[in-house]
């Protein structure tokens, strides 16, 4: 399973990513830390969750995980939640890094090895708790507890598609083809991040 599903991000996502793509805004306009945010981030991010992905298709779980993280701020404050929400399904781990570059002391550019914990599950739609999966993570930066700290892709390979919601404020579909997110663009138009508007105007609007 974990050589299966890495290979196949690595051949068709890499860096978990594709040009190819559509990102939603879930929090805005309502301010950090209110019931409103958090209900509008909730139902839009499993609204559209649901759009790809029917109960019985079966899909990968890819979760990376760099562990406790000092942060005054963000810190992960139930690190455990996530894997409790997932006991009892066979999880399969790897430790791989990311390579981050940064200045020395003399100016020079010095790569930085961010290490991190991969943890793999595969299973039908309907065997995981996506709601409150996603609830977790819409709770991370908002002060709410339980929260999500590891971020989290749904994979579907039949599908070709990568969901990733990295927090209370968005979430991102990759596909390999932009007919797989056409009519996302369409019927959730609203919703798309201003700030990207112009790239997905242009990506779905040339043919």
């Amino acid at each position: 399973m974990k050589k299966e599903i890495i290979k196949y991000l690595n051949d068709n996502f890499p860096n978990l990513g594709s040009d190819i793509h559509i990102r939603f805004e879930l929090g805005e306009p309502f301010r950090n830390g209110s019931n409103r945010r958090i209900k509008q981030v909730n139902k839009r991010v499993v609204t559209i969750f649901e759009e790809f992905f029917d109960q019985n298709d079966s899909i990968f779980v890819y979760i990376k995980d760099w562990g406790i993280i000092e942060d005054p701020m963000f810190g992960n404050t139930t690190p455990e939640y996530l894997y409790e929400l997932l006991n009892g399904k066979t999880i399969e781990g790897e430790t791989l890094f990311d390579l981050e570059e940064d200045e020395d002391e003399e100016g020079n550019t010095i790569e930085i090895k961010q290490e991190y914990q991969v943890k793999i599950l595969n299973g039908l739609v309907s065997s995981f708790p996506y709601r409150k999966i996603l609830e977790g993570i819409s709770h991370y930066e908002q002060g709410r507890e339980p929260s999500i700290g590891q971020s989290v892709f749904f994979i579907n390979k039949d599908k070709d598609i990568v969901f990733n919601m990295y927090d209370d404020r968005g979430c991102i579909i990759y596909s390999k083809t932009k007919e797989q997110l056409r009519h996302l663009y369409v019927k959730y138009n609203d919703w798309i991040v201003n700030y990207w508007r112009d790239y997905f105007d242009r990506l779905f609007k040339d043919e």
